[in-house]
């Protein structure tokens, strides 16, 4: 800190003050601080309110309309309905060396009888094209590669229903309904 050298021209005494600086008045923060947290704080309670509460609320005081699953619609139409056989697909179950052999029939539908003559009529002999056939095989192999022996042999009554969940999806694309899977050949060795 600097010196400061006053002379006391009436005591002839020399005084010594520190240079000091005084400090400022401003006890916290600013304004724009103050409000920038108060309406940052007000977003989050906003926020939260909307996406978390909010959803909870309506559900349980009944509000919101609970939406019906989609059913499928399945043609009775027997015109509009084929099977088709995936033939053997063999793959490994999960951490084992032994293989598993299976044989799918697919019944399925189309919408009007316009796709159904335009996908199958592709297909050889009347079934469905490879661009379809290849993504339900590699499908039902990536099912059946993902549960181990146990798993299949536990799920054997109950792996048809499976397959047909997974393969809605291809079916879907190319505008055609997956009505019923059947499981026509399961070989563990």
């Amino acid at each position: 800190m600097a010196k400061k050298e006053e002379n006391n021209t009436a005591t002839g005494e020399n005084i010594q003050h520190e240079a000091t600086k005084e400090p400022k008045a401003s006890g916290g923060l600013g304004l724009v601080p103050i409000l920038g947290i108060v309406f940052g704080a007000l977003i989050i309670l906003i926020l939260a309110t909307r996406f978390l509460f909010l959803p909870y609320v309506v559900e349980n005081l009944g509000g919101a309309k609970k939406e019906e699953p989609k059913k499928e619609e399945v043609s009775t139409d027997k015109e509009l309905m084929k099977f088709v056989e995936t033939g053997r697909i063999t793959t490994n179950p999960l951490n084992s060396n032994q293989f598993i052999v299976v044989n799918l029939a697919l019944r399925f539908s189309a919408r009007d009888k316009k796709i159904l003559e335009k996908i199958t009529g592709r297909g050889e002999g009347g079934g469905l094209p490879t661009e379809i056939m290849a993504p339900i095989r590699s499908k039902i192999n990536q099912v059946l590669g993902s549960l181990t022996v146990d798993q299949l042999q536990q799920r054997r009554n109950v792996l048809a229903s499976e397959l047909k969940d997974s393969l809605k999806a291809i079916f879907a694309t190319h505008e055609l309904i997956l009505n019923e899977v059947y499981l026509q050949e399961f070989i563990i060795q």
